[in-house]
């Protein structure tokens, strides 16, 4: 299940998909690949865009067997920015919820220290 990154305002499956795709086609039948449009903000404030991530996620879960006939051996959450950040939120609820775990995380530099007090953009 790949997550764009942008900020939580910009980008969609479709501007990530100089690399979705040579994953696709690199892993041919063995994979199949969700890459999510989430909401963005600021018309979408958070927990939107987590929660369009959450619902995916469970979906695949749940229901992708069912209409698709998947069967889920593995599943690996990517994302790079913003998308590395819901990806560790999805295991984070994953996990407090008792639902399944993903078997694996590729976080491209994920937005995980979002308190200012201790980074600022500006040092950038």
């Amino acid at each position: 299940m790949h997550i764009h990154g942008g900020g939580w305002v910009a980008m969609s499956s479709f501007s990530h998909q100089s690399y979705t795709r040579k994953w696709a086609n690199y892993l041919g039948d063995d994979a199949i690949i969700f890459s999510i449009d989430y909401r963005l903000a600021p018309e979408y404030r958070y927990p939107y865009a987590l929660e369009d991530v959450w619902q995916l996620y469970l979906w695949i879960i749940y229901f992708s067997q069912f209409y698709f006939n998947i069967t889920i051996e593995q599943i690996i959450l990517a994302g790079d920015s913003a998308g590395g950040n819901m990806a560790l939120g999805v295991c984070f609820r994953a996990i407090k919820y008792g639902i399944r775990i993903p078997d694996g995380l590729l976080m491209a530099y994920p937005a995980v220290n979002l308190d200012f007090t201790n980074f600022n953009p500006y040092l950038l």
